[in-house]
């Protein structure tokens, strides 16, 4: 074992891509039996993993790779076909190889899996362990990266040094023009190796949507459900930070949509559906933030279950929950042990999985939309940053302080004459495209005093933003400029805080606080 360990992180690395291979290979392969190019990949990655376990003497890895392989070489020549009991047997082969590939000293009961491979019907679906966890907490510390992604990198490494140099020798000498030219070029090195760098910590959303596919079709044969994953979003990249903390909000949702928002075959025939429930997955660029939703077609949310749940838990009382909206009454959906399913099983039902989602796409500046139709379906849209370091930002000054409003979350910047703006039933309004927006001053909502705020001018400043779909605006003392900020997180900040998570180092070295609109309007 010790003579392997100066290879076993290359070798999980490599083989932990192709255990995901044959994963993503087998769903395809069970839908699209007649395309032989499926099966082709299946074999050679099961054929490379076994040449790569052997090398290594895991025996079990290789045995279970050359079993497998077997099966698909059957598939090839035509001699068998997959079977919903075969498909079965071989993701519970591919599970175990995952398993044994992430720790070296994991056995496994070899000839059972064997004894199923050869008897595939005596392998019954509840056998089937649904392991939520199993891809996240594989997680390799290494990250392929694109060749000339690093040559870009080291060129610029090279050419910021020797700017560097020349700047050392001309400000020795003499101030002069020259010496400005070369801190400008220095000053444009540095925005590009912060570029290339960022770029490196960019990962394919795929690598997350692709692991859902086993997941859904695991829980939905557990349930004897017939359902449909369709996901969108190639070609979209996000940091690793972000991506990591997602995956598992995602995983609720999917879970939830499954479980009890997709009714079962016999109840959606009788309401006139396909007895085949569709859950779709996209993921789409909104400026500098992705949005990412989950739909179903499934019953919808049951808003007088919602509110019996309410009221039970004593989340509301029912003074207020009779005034609430279908609208408000989604809102309710993140509490913490609120749930309507009829019963809890090893799947959903304990009332944490929304609350799970609320919190974490929060943690990383996102929000979460929730839309639902009784009958139709629900959707559930995450609206989050591409990246946790670096963000567009627009510094606006308030009473005297520097603050930061993300770029992501402006809709518009506008100045207005003070008589433009009027009251309504207390609350201050103004007219933007023939649409009523209303309007916030920042220094009251931050608890500061209000050093001009247009009285001076007789003009208001206003950063217009967007919030589930209306607009509203922001009242700043002035508008300073865009600025892309490397972002600094602030931690231990008490939840009252919470508009102000992430913090930000101006040029002139002062620290300015990040605000999200979306958590002040």
């Amino acid at each position: 074992m010790s003579e392997n360990s100066k290879y076993r992180e290359l070798f999980v690395q490599e083989a932990l891509e192709h255990v995901e291979n044959l994963n993503k290979h087998l769903l395809k392969y069970e839908e699209e039996p007649n395309v032989k190019e499926h099966v082709d990949i299946l074999f050679r990655s099961a054929h490379t993993l076994k040449g790569m376990s052997a090398t290594m003497q895991y025996d079990q890895i290789r045995e279970i790779c050359k079993t497998i392989e077997e099966v698909f070489d059957k598939f090839r020549r035509g001699e068998t076909t997959i079977t919903s009991e075969l498909g079965n047997v071989l993701f519970l082969g591919i599970d175990h190889l995952r398993q044994l590939v992430s720790d070296e000293t994991k056995k496994i009961y070899l000839d059972e899996f064997l004894n199923y491979v050869k008897n595939p019907h005596e392998f019954k679906v509840n056998n089937l362990e649904i392991d939520f966890t199993t891809t996240q907490k594989i997680k390799s510390p290494t990250v392929r990266v694109q060749m000339n992604d690093l040559d870009s990198l080291v060129n610029l490494v090279g050419e910021m040094m020797i700017s560097k140099m020349q700047l050392d020798r001309i400000i020795q000498s003499h101030d002069s023009d020259e010496g400005r030219e070369v801190l400008m070029n220095l000053g444009r090195l540095l925005t590009d190796i912060q570029y290339q760098t960022m770029k490196i910590r960019l990962v394919p959303i795929d690598q997350v949507f692709n692991r859902f596919s086993r997941m859904v079709r695991d829980i939905s044969k557990s349930l004897g459900k017939e359902v449909k994953l369709e996901m969108e979003g190639s070609g979209i990249e996000m940091d690793r930070t972000v991506l990591d903390v997602i995956t598992d909000p995602l995983l609720h949702m999917l879970r939830n949509a499954v479980d009890h928002g997709l009714e079962t075959p016999s109840t959606r025939k009788e309401m006139e559906k396909s007895e085949i429930g569709t859950i779709q997955l996209k993921a789409n660029r909104v400026g500098d933030r992705v949005e990412i939703q989950v739909t179903d077609d499934g019953r919808g949310i049951d808003f007088d279950a919602l509110k019996k749940k309410a009221l039970e838990n004593k989340i509301i009382d029912e003074t207020k929950i009779d005034q609430m909206s279908n609208e408000e009454l989604v809102g309710l959906i993140g509490t913490p042990g609120l749930s309507t399913a009829k019963e809890v099983t090893d799947i959903s039902g304990r009332g944490v999985g929304m609350d799970v989602v609320m919190t974490q796409v929060k943690n990383v500046g996102g929000h979460v939309k929730i839309t639902t139709e009784k009958g139709k379906g629900t959707k559930i849209t995450l609206t989050i940053p591409m990246s946790l370091a670096i963000i567009g930002g627009l510094i606006v000054n308030v009473s005297n302080q520097k603050y930061v409003l993300p770029l992501s979350s402006i809709s518009t910047t506008i100045t207005v004459d003070n008589k433009e703006i009027r009251n309504v039933h207390g609350k201050e309004m103004i007219t933007l495209r023939d649409k009523v927006v209303p309007i916030m001053r920042a220094s009251k909502i931050l608890g500061l005093d209000s050093t001009c705020d247009g009285t001076i001018s007789g003009q208001s400043n206003i950063v217009v933003v967007d919030k589930d779909g209306k607009s509203y605006g922001l009242v700043v003392d002035s508008l300073e400029k865009e600025q892309e900020v490397v972002i600094k997180r602030l931690d231990g900040m008490p939840n009252s805080m919470a508009a102000f998570s992430d913090a930000t180092i101006l040029p002139d070295g002062k620290v300015a606080l990040i605000l999200e609109p979306s958590l002040l309007v």
